[in-house]
């Protein structure tokens, strides 16, 4: 049962279950996001720190202030490249336990003190930790898109009272991955949460859509075979001229040999028509001419939006 008196089936039956509406499973995306920071966190801290991914999940913003104890130490953070917010909340225990490493200790201290405000030695140590962990999150979606949409977010306020935190209107939902970082022998692990709007991760849709690997070498060589393969297949294309409109007496005399004359605009409004399941589609506009020895299209127009779009977001491996 949190603060607000809700036991964890009643925020779970209210708030929402699925995963991210139109996203590629996020898996990949934790995962390589704990990965860099148990690297990280051994370069900064010292050996022997293992990070995973506790589990991630999406609720409504204000349903996650709710829940969480007075005061928290968090932090918001803002994207560069996109001017969007999150936030990381790290639990007391793992706070005391990366302040213990920071002064010297071997990480076995369990507490920060809870319910005690934090000195500025603290928030300066607490800061730097934050950093690490905004870095790696950069790091995660490098490592699988191989660029960054939002980049990494800088700190711009600290908070203990999760009241005063907005990110996004209450009922926006929220992704929150918690991260567990064991330290030594300890197999419990601290926990951490770090929070990004759904919206904010919009930038990332179709990178993560396009590059998300499955890990699996063979999976991914039949991925990138079948993609090359329909990206050779063949598709016939027609070229319609206008001919304008013959009566059905005038069709029941067509033999060999007759010649029909073509309207004065057939040459500019010849349409470009590919076959499909659901019949002939048009793809664009083009002028009948000739270039060099052969005769030719000049198309006018940009192929239709309709046609190209599926094409283009068809995922590469």
């Amino acid at each position: 049962m949190d603060q607000s008196g809700d036991t964890i089936l009643q925020r779970k039956v209210r708030g929402p279950k699925m995963r991210i509406s139109g996203f590629p499973a996020m898996e990949p995306l934790c995962a390589a996001f704990a990965s860099h920071a148990a690297t990280m966190a051994r370069k900064q801290l010292r050996n022997g720190i293992d990070v995973t991914v506790y589990g991630y999940e999406v609720v409504r913003h204000g349903d996650y202030l709710r829940q969480l104890y007075a005061p928290s130490a968090i932090y918001i953070l803002q994207f560069p490249g996109t001017g969007g917010a999150s936030l990381i909340k790290a639990h007391p225990r793992l706070l005391g336990k990366v302040l213990d490493l920071s002064l010297g200790g071997d990480g076995s201290f369990e507490h920060a003190g809870e319910g005690r405000e934090l000195t500025s030695i603290d928030h300066a140590i607490y800061g730097r930790f934050v950093d690490l962990v905004s870095k790696s999150f950069d790091e995660g979606i490098l490592e699988l898109c191989g660029r960054s949409a939002l980049g990494a977010s800088r700190k711009v306020r600290f908070e203990e009272q999760p009241g005063m935190v907005r990110i996004a209107p209450d009922r926006a939902e929220v992704f929150v991955i918690k991260l567990n970082f064991h330290i030594a022998e300890d197999r419990r692990g601290a926990g951490l949460d770090f929070v990004i709007p759904v919206a904010g991760l919009e930038p990332l849709k179709r990178d993560l859509a396009s590059n998300v690997q499955t890990g699996d070498p063979t999976v991914m060589q039949w991925a990138r075979h079948m993609y090359d393969k329909v990206m050779d297949l063949p598709i016939p294309v027609d070229g319609v001229i206008p001919l304008g409109t013959y009566t059905v007496g005038e069709l029941s005399r067509l033999e060999q040999g007759m010649c029909l004359e073509l309207p004065p605009n057939a040459i500019d409004e010849v349409q470009l028509q590919v076959q499909t399941i659901e019949g002939m589609e048009p793809v664009t506009k083009a002028r009948l001419g000739v270039k060099g020895r052969t005769k030719a299209l000049r198309l006018m127009d940009d192929p239709d939006e309709e046609f190209v779009k599926p094409l283009l977001d068809m995922p590469r491996p």
